[in-house]
């Protein structure tokens, strides 16, 4: 192994253990509602309060979403492991991600009954981050639902989900 790789072994390993939440971020556009997983979500600001979450370049949330729109982050528990599991299929044209999971009812964008809280946002800008981008979006309003402990996930290599 040359000292380059076992470098890059090291770092990977090292990044892993940064600690994040497991988000679903949700939207409704177009009469159509979509949503994805994400790890790397952090609140940035708090007046006003702002949260930040990296998107991939190959999301086509990146084409949905634009400054003045709104999406919800739904903060996820073990207890939506359904949730999770739906959003971590990779999607075939006509699949309703939202299938048998309950929902809030009232909500502007899919709010999962029983997530820990959600949090209704308004994207403010993007920014370049390698090979993510930056949705930089403002907290509107939000509501905690239950008092699950939220979902913490750990990566074995920094280079990867």
């Amino acid at each position: 192994m040359t000292t380059e790789t076992a470098q890059k072994e090291s770092l990977g390993k090292a990044l892993g253990r940064i600690a994040s939440g497991v988000f679903l971020v949700t939207f409704s556009k177009g009469g159509k509602k979509d949503g994805m997983l994400s790890t790397f979500v952090m609140q940035a600001a708090f007046n006003p309060p702002i949260v930040v979450v990296a998107v991939n370049n190959k999301r086509p949330l990146l084409d949905i979403l634009k400054p003045g729109d709104t999406l919800a982050l739904n903060v996820l528990s073990k207890q939506n492991m359904d949730a999770y599991k739906n959003f971590a299929k990779p999607f075939q044209e006509g699949m309703d991600r939202f299938e048998g999971i309950a929902l809030k009812d009232g909500a502007e964008h899919p709010v999962l009954a029983n997530c820990v809280s959600y949090i209704n946002c308004k994207v403010v800008s993007y920014a370049e981050a390698g090979d993510h981008q930056l949705l930089i979006a403002e907290a509107i309003d939000g509501e905690q639902l239950n008092d699950e402990e939220p979902m913490i996930h750990l990566r074995k290599n920094g280079f990867g989900y």
